[in-house]
């Protein structure tokens, strides 16, 4: 079951990693090769996202999100101010995808009054 929406804020940078389909594969003792494809939906697609200079009321939002969400037992869906400066993010946020975190997030506090969060992300499609 989803959760509300992720706070609604522009990241300063985003790393977005693409998933690989699921498969297994298995070694002989003489050195042959088998692999196993068990679909075709892609794994572990991952999103970071970066804030610098938040205020901190913003960067509490993000803080709350990841306690209501219980870490990375929830999912929830991403608004579009995410992808902001983005003109095709499709490869990013396939149609129906809904995102988990999949660590807590990293909240640093460069000057007084001013906080940066990164934030890591796993797609669950």
């Amino acid at each position: 079951m989803a959760i509300a929406n992720f706070p609604s804020l522009a990241p300063t940078t985003r790393a977005w990693t693409p998933g690989v389909p699921p498969s297994s594969r298995f070694s002989s003792l003489n050195g042959k090769e088998i692999r196993i494809l068990h679909g075709t939906t892609p794994v572990n697609t991952t999103l970071v996202l970066q804030y610098e200079n938040l205020t901190e009321a913003n960067a509490k939002l993000i803080t709350d999100h990841y306690e209501t969400a219980r870490g990375p037992f929830e999912t929830f869906s991403l608004p579009a101010q995410v992808y902001a400066g983005l003109s095709v993010y499709n490869n990013i946020q396939p149609a129906l995808t809904n995102w988990r975190y999949s660590t807590t997030p990293s909240v640093t506090y460069p000057s007084p009054g001013i906080v940066s969060v990164s934030v890591e992300l796993v797609a669950v499609f």
